[in-house]
């Protein structure tokens, strides 16, 4: 009998230099290139959308472009959700586009180092291999994490695994997958509202020029971004508790002073978003929207409970109040840790879907009637 090959153990893939470092994510510049442009291809879809999948891949000059329907084909398979497939190798390797996981046809980090055949190969062991963590239990992104990309790893001296879990979750919930619950196809909804349908598929024969968005990106000749101060309306709250918005100590609507919308888009830039108790609410603009600080205060990377759930970097502020946000598609020069920042003031630009949370006395707060107070959505 022959040698037994053994079980691959996947790993954070470290990519080289030029880290934006802030969000609890590590968005890298590749060959000189910019980490905005596949970012925008991603959009939200659903499950088993493989032409929808295969689009945003072409867009987004990937190598993995037509392994749309070995995407879902071995997800399902193995009951993973395909986006979620999607979204590892984002986070991992940007989707392909990094040199040397294409010389292996690796897009997922597995290994280390291990090389592939063809990308299909690694699709289907990356499927196989999160279902066997399923058999042990570990289903939720930050489970996987902590398997997949351990803090600590020899491998990675940076300490950039702490990210993994909100770099997927964030690309994950772009996709149109809830990072909150667990990665198995049955777990998620197979037709996310943010993606009905015909919204992201495009014509066989031509998806590349075809592919349409469903918000488009902001360019240049949109004009320059508006920043949307609160006025001082009151918040319109539907209870007392917390998740309805109101203050933890007084059950009345809870206001952020000088707050500004997080999404600061041109003119005439649709934006839209739906309550979410005090989970994180999903703010969606066009792809590479300016992204402004809510509140003035201190940037903090975010980490433990908080970054498994999505939530990239915190806006401190100097009272009770913090603001987190996910991570985005890149970063204005002088973002990072420990910066000060004033309410309004540019952080990056938007990846399509921007989480947004906030917490009062450490304790989570419905942040929704705070938006609609200041922007309702569209």
């Amino acid at each position: 009998m022959g040698n037994v090959p053994p079980v691959p153990t996947p790993r954070f893939a470290r990519i080289a230099s030029g880290a934006l470092v802030a969000g609890g994510i590590v968005l890298l510049l590749a060959s000189g290139g910019s980490a905005e442009g596949w970012v925008n291809s991603l959009r939200c879809i659903g499950q088993s959308d493989a032409q929808a999948i295969d689009a945003q891949l072409a867009e987004a000059g990937s190598p993995l472009a037509g392994q749309g329907p070995t995407f879902v084909r071995e997800g399902l398979a193995n009951d993973i959700d395909p986006r979620a497939l999607v979204a590892i190798a984002a986070q991992e390797t940007m989707l392909m586009t990094y040199g040397p996981a294409q010389a292996i046809n690796n897009p997922f980090g597995l290994g280390p180092g291990i090389a592939f055949a063809t990308p299909a190969e690694a699709i289907a062991m990356a499927a196989r291999t999160l279902g066997r963590y399923a058999g042990d239990g570990l289903v939720t992104l930050p489970q996987i994490g902590s398997r997949w990309a351990p803090v600590g790893a020899s491998n990675d001296p940076q300490g950039l695994n702490g990210g993994w879990p909100a770099g997927v979750s964030a690309f994950f919930s772009t996709l149109g997958g809830d990072p909150y619950r667990p990665v198995q196809a049955s777990a998620q909804d197979p037709a996310p509202s943010c993606a009905p349908a015909g919204a992201t598929a495009a014509a066989p024969a031509s998806y590349v020029m075809t592919q349409p968005q469903v918000i488009p990106a902001v360019t240049p000749t949109d004009g320059p971004g508006v920043v949307v101060v609160w006025g001082g309306q009151a918040p319109v709250i539907g209870g007392s508790t917390m998740a309805d918005g109101a203050d933890p100590r007084t059950g009345q609507p809870a206001v952020l002073e000088g707050f500004a919308f997080p999404i600061a888009a041109p003119k005439g830039s649709p934006i839209s978003y739906q309550p979410a108790g005090d989970r994180p609410v999903v703010i969606t603009s066009a792809p590479g929207a300016m992204v402004v600080a809510p509140i003035a205060g201190t940037l903090r990377i975010a980490a433990g409970r908080a970054a498994a759930a999505g939530v990239g970097f915190w806006v401190d502020g100097p009272g009770r109040d913090r603001v987190g946000m996910s991570p985005l598609a890149s970063y204005e020069p002088g973002i990072a840790e420990g910066a000060s920042v004033v309410a309004g003031q540019p952080l990056g630009r938007a990846t399509g879907s921007t989480g947004v949370t906030w917490q009062r006395d450490g304790v989570a707060l419905g942040i929704q009637p705070m938006l609609a107070a200041t922007r309702p959505s569209d």
